[in-house]
C-alpha cells in the first residue's frame, strides 16, 4: 500500500495504473512518514522485476520517475536499491528525503554514503522539517544505524562516528537544530 500527499496523488494514481497496483508489490510492513503535514506511507520492501522497473523509471520523466525510483529504493536486492537512489540523483523534494531517512536506517554502508553525497548537494537543512515531523522514525534509523554498525562494521569503522549513515544523521540532527 502506498498513500501520498496530495501533490503526488496524480503522479501516484499514474504509476499505478503503469505499474499494475503498487500494493502488490508490498513485501514485509510499510514505512509510515508526515510529510508537510501529510502522509506518506510507502513499503517497507517490494519484491518485483527490477529490470522492469527500471526500465519503466527509463521511460517516465519529473516526479512519476523520482516515485519509481523511490519504490525501487526499497526493493529486496540492496544493489538495486543503491542503482535506483544513484540513478536519482539529488532532489529538493521532501517526499524524496523521506526515502534517503529510511535508507539509512538500513545495514547497506554504500547506500549511505550515496545517500550523504546527494544530501550534502541537496543541503543537509532541507531535512529539517522531515526530522521535525518524524522525530521517532529519525530516532529509529538512529537506532537501527548503530545496531548496524555494532553488528557488521566495527571491524570496518573503529567508532560509530565514522559509519557513514549514523554520520550523516548526526550531520542532519546538527542542521536541523541550526536556525
Amino acid at each position: 500500500m502506498i498513500d501520498v500527499p496530495r501533490v503526488l496523488q496524480a503522479t501516484c494514481t499514474d504509476l499505478q495504473q503503469r505499474l499494475g497496483r503498487i500494493d502488490n508489490l508490498s513485501g514485509n510492513g510499510e514505512r509510515s512518514l508526515i510529510i508537510e503535514g501529510e502522509l506518506l506511507r510507502f513499503p517497507y520492501r517490494i519484491y518485483a522485476d527490477a529490470t522492469d522497473l527500471f526500465r519503466l523509471a527509463s521511460q517516465l520523466q519529473g516526479d512519476t520517475r523520482a516515485l519509481c525510483l523511490c519504490l525501487l529504493s526499497r526493493h529486496c536486492d540492496g544493489h538495486v536499491r543503491q542503482r535506483a537512489i544513484e540513478t536519482l540523483g539529488p532532489s529538493p523534494m521532501p517526499w524524496v528525503h523521506a526515502f534517503h531517512l529510511a535508507l539509512l536506517g538500513e545495514y547497506v554502508d554504500e547506500i549511505a554514503s550515496t545517500v550523504a553525497i546527494q544530501a550534502r548537494h541537496t543541503g543537509l537543512q532541507r531535512y529539517a522539517a522531515l526530522i521535525s515531523e518524524n522525530h521517532a522514525f529519525f530516532d529509529l534509523c538512529r537506532q537501527r544505524a548503530a545496531s548496524y554498525w555494532d553488528a557488521y562494521y566495527r571491524a570496518r569503522y573503529s567508532t560509530l562516528r565514522l559509519f557513514p549513515a549514523h554520520r550523516l544523521l548526526l550531520q542532519m540532527a546538527n542542521a536541523a537544530r541550526s536556525p
